[in-house]
């Protein structure tokens, strides 16, 4: 027998060939499972620009209050172990045609009181959540019947951390024909949340495929953020190694063209040549909004809020206030919020169209805060560091603007000269902190909401423009990702169709020996 012919000489390969083919290996095998992941990403991120997942802002909540009725007020709780209690926050407002006192108690978390007969609130039964879900039917949906649907503890629209001193949930369906459910708290007696039958499509197509946010995993928060953040690197990974792979193939090309592939993958190499940065930007910055490891979360305004207000909410507050109902009209409002300014008592009354206007403490007559009071509580934001400018705004600046959320308008902005350059966001209707940003938070504006959201300027959120932008942006990555993703698949289906057809190849050269 002659010898075996080898068409080409066999050398052993190098460290940097064996590490080359272990990328092409990994990037393409990690494209499955995380390609995959990427694209559902990209594809829901088209349709958050349109639909966002349901939930009530501060100015829905106020709309589906009563306005306020105190004829029947006010007794207050007669537990003197109330009266050495600090709140974070105080407020008068209806419930089925009851005023109540709501605290939140730095010892007992939030709790509610009857003004009427200064009885405490417990959580309620089934029972008892009926009567307040038919008021609320009653009020707002007049026409419609309702049903009990379930006592839960969370659901997809209820799974997150801010619902949790509100649970057990009561939940209920209107016969409406946009399939309304609402959410009424057992601890509150509050309806805390809306949804209709197209918000929770959408929120299903959008935001809860965009963020992993099924149940399953959302409600285990430390779970959660792991896998959602590590999904994330390897998403940048994958990326860059096909940035490294689609670069190292252009300049490596035998055939005379811009790229030697061809069908599919010529697709996908154009494609990552194209986009490849910005997908790579757009994953990264996404990674920076769950804030991993504590990067770039900011210095927090804790200590600021405190030096606003000097001192918490004591039950002297609470009881001044109370004590004037009775005496001033405040039918006209749907809340009585009590704060501490300076040391000093006020009320913020809010209305249930999401109008706010500043009470005096004492007598609970309009008292708006001046310039010269404003100026006054910037000072002591920063004591010791010079302020650069102050100025009360009635448009958007870089920090603070309106494209995603509905922000109050006008706000009064204090930029300090210290090192960190930090600005400050006042409302001048209360004069409390409503945002801080310093040196982190600058970076993170400009690294997650610029670069993963489009909000680099006034003009780039102008519509239409920033619809084209960020739908062009958005489809250019999808690209990248769908090609990916399937060559990726098909090249495993091919392997494993290969697999079987040795195997059954090895068992009938094994069964031809046995008969032989």
């Amino acid at each position: 027998m002659g010898a075996r012919f080898h068409p080409w000489p066999f050398t052993q390969p190098t460290k940097t060939e064996l590490m080359i083919r272990l990328l092409f290996l990994l990037h393409r095998y990690l494209g499955i499972v995380v390609g995959l992941v990427m694209l559902i990403w990209t594809v829901s991120g088209i349709i958050m620009m349109y639909k966002v997942y349901p939930e009530l802002d501060q100015w829905q909540k106020l709309g589906l209050l009563q306005n306020l009725d105190t004829d029947s007020c006010c007794q207050l709780p007669a537990s003197p172990a109330i009266h050495s209690e600090r709140f974070s926050e105080a407020r008068i407002e209806m419930l089925a045609n009851v005023p109540v006192l709501r605290l939140d108690s730095t010892d007992r978390g939030m709790v509610t009181y009857s003004l009427v007969d200064g009885q405490h609130m417990e959580p309620l039964d089934q029972q008892q959540a009926a009567g307040l879900a038919e008021d609320f039917v009653a009020r707002r949906y007049p026409d419609n019947r309702y049903a009990f649907d379930a006592q839960i503890h969370n659901d997809q629209w209820t799974v997150y951390g801010a619902y949790n001193a509100l649970r057990p949930l009561y939940r209920y369906t209107l016969d409406d024909q946009a399939g309304t459910q609402f959410y009424l708290s057992s601890q509150s007696g509050e309806v805390i949340q809306i949804t209709t039958r197209e918000q929770r499509v959408w929120g299903y197509l959008g935001a809860v495929i965009h963020w992993l946010y099924p149940t399953v995993l959302r409600q285990h928060t430390v779970l959660w953020t792991q896998v959602v953040i590590w999904l994330t690197i390897l998403g940048i990974f994958l990326t860059a190694t096909g940035l490294y792979i689609g670069i190292r193939q252009y300049r490596n090309r035998s055939n005379g063209r811009i790229s030697p592939y061809r069908g599919l993958a010529l697709y996908h190499h154009y494609a990552g040549l194209v986009f490849g940065v910005l997908t790579l930007t757009w994953v990264a910055s996404g990674l920076l909004s769950m804030n991993p490891w504590g990067t770039l979360e900011g210095e927090g305004m804790q200590l600021e809020v405190r030096r606003l207000q000097e001192r918490a909410i004591n039950w002297q507050d609470v009881e001044g206030v109370v004590a004037q109902l009775s005496e001033r009209d405040v039918s006209d409002y749907a809340r009585l919020q009590i704060e501490v300014l300076a040391g000093e008592r006020q009320i913020v009354a809010h209305s249930s169209s999401g109008e706010a206007v500043r009470l005096a403490g004492t007598t609970l007559q309009p008292q708006a805060l001046s310039m010269v009071a404003l100026a006054d509580l910037s000072r002591r934001l920063l004591p010791g560091s010079s302020i650069e400018s102050q100025a009360l705004l009635t448009a958007s600046d870089r920090y603070y603007y309106d494209h995603h959320e509905l922000l109050e308008f006008p706000i009064y902005r204090v930029v300090y000269d210290d090192a960190q350059n930090r600005h400050y966001y006042l409302s001048p209707v209360n004069g409390q902190l409503v945002r801080k940003i310093d040196s982190e938070l600058r970076l993170y504006r400009w690294l997650f909401y610029g670069i993963h959201r489009g909000d680099f300027s006034a003009f780039l959120r102008s519509r239409p423009v920033w619809d084209l932008f960020m739908v062009l942006f958005l489809l250019g990555v999808t690209l990248v990702c769908g090609t990916g993703s399937y060559m990726a698949i098909r090249r495993v289906r091919r392997d494993l169709a290969l697999s079987k057809y040795k195997a059954e190849s090895a068992l009938l050269y094994e069964q031809s020996l046995e008969e032989f």
